[in-house]
C-alpha cells in the first residue's frame, strides 16, 4: 500500500513570503500612481481645502475697474464668505476699492476649479462682472 502525504514540503519558504510582499508593493504603487493622474480626485482634494478670504482678496486685487469710463487696478479688497457655503465659502461678498470712488460690492462665486465669477449691480440697473483664475491654496 502506498502512503500519500497531505503536507507539502517547501524547500524555500522565504521565497513565497518575498513574492507575496513584492506583489503587494507593486499593487500599492500602481494604485497610488493611478490616483496621481486622476483629475477628479485632485479636484476633490482641492475642494476639501477651504478658501481663505486673504487668498480670494489677493486674486480680486488683480482686477481692473469694470465700470465704463473708469481705469485702474483695484487698490483694496475685503471679502467675506458665507457661513453655509462649505469649503468654497460661496457666495462671497467682496467690496473692492478702485482708484475712483465709489467702491463696488460684488457677489462672488468660487468655482470648483477655484476660478471666480462676480456680479455687481449698478445704480442705473446695469451689472458689472468680475472674473479670474485662480484662488491659491
Amino acid at each position: 500500500m502506498t502512503e500519500i502525504s497531505t503536507t507539502a514540503h517547501l524547500r524555500h519558504p522565504g521565497a513565497l513570503v518575498g513574492t507575496v510582499i513584492a506583489i503587494g508593493l507593486a499593487g500599492s504603487a500602481l494604485a497610488l500612481h493611478a490616483r496621481e493622474g486622476d483629475p477628479q480626485f485632485t479636484l476633490a482634494q482641492r475642494e476639501a481645502q477651504p478658501i481663505a478670504a486673504s487668498a480670494l482678496q489677493e486674486l480680486v486685487l488683480t482686477s481692473s475697474d469694470p465700470r465704463p469710463g473708469h481705469r485702474g487696478r483695484a487698490r483694496a479688497a475685503r471679502c467675506q464668505g458665507s457661513a453655509g457655503g462649505g469649503g468654497l465659502g460661496n457666495p462671497w461678498s467682496c467690496v473692492v476699492r478702485y482708484p475712483q470712488p465709489p467702491s463696488v460690492r460684488f457677489s462672488v462665486t468660487v468655482r470648483a476649479d477655484r476660478s471666480i465669477f462676480g456680479i455687481a449691480a449698478t445704480r442705473s440697473g446695469g451689472r458689472l462682472t468680475l472674473s479670474g483664475c485662480c484662488v491659491r491654496d
